[in-house]
């Protein structure tokens, strides 16, 4: 019994490996050439000027992304404080500050 369990564990040994090493190299290989190509499409879009995002309109789209986090923030504290009867004068000031920021576009 104990031989026909090495002598399958053996035979199982010599085709498993050298398929793993057919199958194990073609995913690096497929790897790699996906991994070359997107490296030198980053390169391209570098060398190009793109792919920076400085831009001034980006910056100040970012600026109104930001603004309009801060923006629903700040009206959930002004909710939560009108609710327990707290002052919201400095809130409700940093809102409409926030807002007019938000349309200036």
């Amino acid at each position: 019994m104990k031989l026909h369990k090495v002598l399958r564990f053996t035979i199982g040994t010599f085709f498993a490996l050298p398929i793993s090493f057919l199958v194990g190299s073609e995913l690096f290989a497929s790897n790699l050439s996906e991994k070359v190509e997107y490296e030198l499409q980053n390169e391209n879009l570098l060398a190009c000027g793109g792919g920076g995002g400085n831009s001034a309109a980006a910056k100040k789209a970012k600026k109104v992304r930001k603004a309009k986090v801060k923006l629903a923030v700040k009206k959930r504290k002004l909710a939560e404080a009108a609710a327990a009867g707290l002052a919201t004068a400095d809130l409700q000031a940093e809102v409409e500050a926030l807002e007019a920021l938000i349309s200036e576009d």
